[in-house]
């Protein structure tokens, strides 16, 4: 049986970004815009004069609800046609408001101070993805969560991105906990997968790499090297007995195929005697 080649899947950076266009500070009031009622009009008048929200920007809020309940204030139309209404003073955003970009259906609510997001804000996506988090003159700074189709994120951002310790709960039922670093996975944490195993260790771009602890789904376990996804190194092996030496692994066909060697094998070569362990997962590490 061949080896299983397992491609490397993309890792989504949980780093905040609000529209390029969000620090235009050269806004205008309604009463400068000339005939700014039938440019509301045209814009659309559904929900606050906000314009019309797309379909999944529009379920996400009906389903949270409003950030902040009963805002009152005036409309802006920004430059970038980006809709503002909320409190505002001397033509700036000052308080609490909403901000929807229509173009791109960006749907933002928040604090501002002196023009600048500040404190806990919320930011729907034109996908449906949405975070919730603080705020510091408009850059994501402190706890925040960030919900997909596909998972959930909660930890702590400084400067835009996930860094310092977090949980992510994924649909399929995995969960980590531990540490990140600039948006992604990576130092020290715990992975309880879907397929029942748990892994405690190094982990490097959201993968099992370096030294760590995998436990199975039967209890036996595997402590040692790890390079992405795969035992692969120097390691012991713990059953009814205990085997250490080098260990390879690959996944096939609902299955993770374990090849011990007791002398130094760097490169998984099965021509060579080895002792192989079958392990069945429904799924892979993922």
């Amino acid at each position: 049986m061949g080896c299983a080649i397992n491609k490397g899947q993309d890792i989504k950076q949980f780093n905040i970004k609000l529209p390029d266009s969000h620090n235009l500070t050269s806004n205008q009031t309604e009463a400068d815009l000339p005939n700014s009622e039938e440019q509301f009009l045209q814009i659309g008048m559904n929900r606050y004069g906000l314009g019309d929200f797309l379909p999944k920007v529009q379920e996400v809020y009906n389903k949270l609800g409003e950030l902040q309940q009963n805002i009152q204030g005036q409309y802006l139309l920004l430059p970038d046609q980006s809709i503002y209404f909320g409190s505002v003073v001397n033509g700036k955003r000052e308080g609490v408001g909403k901000q929807h970009w229509p173009k791109e259906g960006n749907l933002l609510e928040g604090t501002w101070i002196d023009n600048q997001l500040n404190g806990r804000a919320r930011m729907i996506y034109p996908n449906g993805d949405y975070f919730i988090g603080n705020f510091r003159n408009n850059i994501a700074s402190g706890m925040g969560l960030f919900v997909t189709s596909k998972k959930q994120v909660q930890g702590f951002w400084l400067n835009n991105k996930l860094t310092g310790e977090g949980t992510e709960i994924r649909k399929n039922g995995t969960i980590y906990k531990g540490q990140f670093n600039e948006g992604k996975i990576q130092g020290q944490g715990q992975f309880e997968y879907a397929n029942k195993c748990i892994y405690k260790g190094s982990v490097v771009k959201g993968k099992m790499h370096g030294k760590g602890e995998l436990i199975f789904n039967d209890n036996t376990r595997y402590i040692g090297e790890f390079k992405a996804n795969s035992i692969q190194g120097r390691g012991n092996y713990q059953a009814s007995i205990q085997v250490s030496g080098w260990f390879h692994s690959k996944f096939d066909n609902k299955t993770l195929f374990i090849y011990f060697f007791r002398s130094e094998t760097r490169i998984l070569d099965e021509s060579q005697h080895c002792t192989l362990i079958e392990k069945k997962l429904e799924q892979f590490f993922d």
